[in-house]
């Protein structure tokens, strides 16, 4: 599997840095959402990212743990379903990103019932996903038998396809619906929404720009697993390496967790509560 089972060196140091950098953009991102709270401009996405960050601050923990006990199979199940449970977050998060810029440029479009139920079932294909993972690291760390293995297989594939697809949808959309509001006569009819600070080319650059980090992680991750496990006692593959773990998971993530603390995603998306329909932003 990608980065295999952790070691002192380099793991714990590594995993180490990457504790304290999510802890750090967890208490800012937590900061300011109850800052907002009191202000009365609850951002929720910045709880969202938060929850995130914690997954990850759990997931090291457990890597270091699990590098001074490498038999121990409960650590090592605990670490592979933290790093499953946490990356969705910031994939619904980013969607929702999208969500308000498609209905900012097309307002009767974005509001529309088809396009609104795109988020609500995004959640509830991850949430059933991420249960599916979940039973699926317990098959492998405790079942031997070939027919549960291959079950566990056969959902890993599927999950880590369906997350590199869900990583990837905001990219499109948010393309999509820019290409289309770059268009003269739909500019002349349809007036812009516009919502929180900052320029919609900024809200735009910050969606997709997310998205493609997301997706080069989500992606490897997938292309990653499709290839055959190898045998015990043969050498895994470069491309399991743990600096592709490192890199593809923790440092692409805490880029897009910093990047959104830095350049303040509460004030850029934020929309008033109770926004529902047409020009209510």
């Amino acid at each position: 599997a990608l980065g295999g089972v952790p070691t002192l060196l380099p793991d714990v140091p590594v995993s180490a840095i990457f504790l304290a950098l999510f802890i750090a953009a967890a208490a800012g991102h937590m900061g300011l959402f109850q800052i907002n709270k009191k202000r009365g401009r609850k951002f929720v996405l910045n709880a969202a990212t938060f929850g995130f960050c914690m997954t990850r601050i759990i997931a090291t923990s457990l890597r270091i743990a699990w590098a001074q006990q490498p038999r121990n199979i409960s650590l090592g199940m605990a670490a592979g379903i933290f790093v499953y449970a946490g990356i969705p977050i910031l994939f619904i998060a980013n969607l929702f990103f999208a969500e308000r810029i498609v209905r900012a440029q097309h307002p009767h479009f974005g509001w529309s019932r088809p396009f609104s139920a795109i988020i609500p079932i995004a959640i509830f294909i991850t949430v059933a996903t991420v249960l599916c993972l979940i039973s699926a690291v317990i098959v492998q760390f405790y079942t031997y038998a070939p027919g549960p293995q291959q079950a566990a297989r056969d959902i890993q594939l599927y999950g880590q396809t369906c997350f590199a697809i869900l990583a990837t949808l905001p990219l499109f959309i948010v393309g999509i619906s820019s290409a289309a509001r770059a268009n003269p006569k739909i500019k002349m009819t349809c007036t812009l929404d516009k919502f929180g600070s900052g320029s919609m080319r900024a809200k735009v650059a910050i969606s997709m720009i997310s998205a493609v980090i997301l997706s080069i992680g989500a992606w490897y991750r997938a292309g990653t697993a499709y290839p055959r496990p190898t045998p015990q006692g043969i050498p895994a593959p470069d491309y399991f390496a743990k600096a592709s773990f490192y890199i593809f998971n923790f440092t692409l993530e805490i880029i897009v967790v910093c990047g959104w603390l830095a350049l303040r995603i509460d004030t850029r998306f934020f929309v008033p509560d109770g926004s529902k329909g047409p020009f209510s932003y």
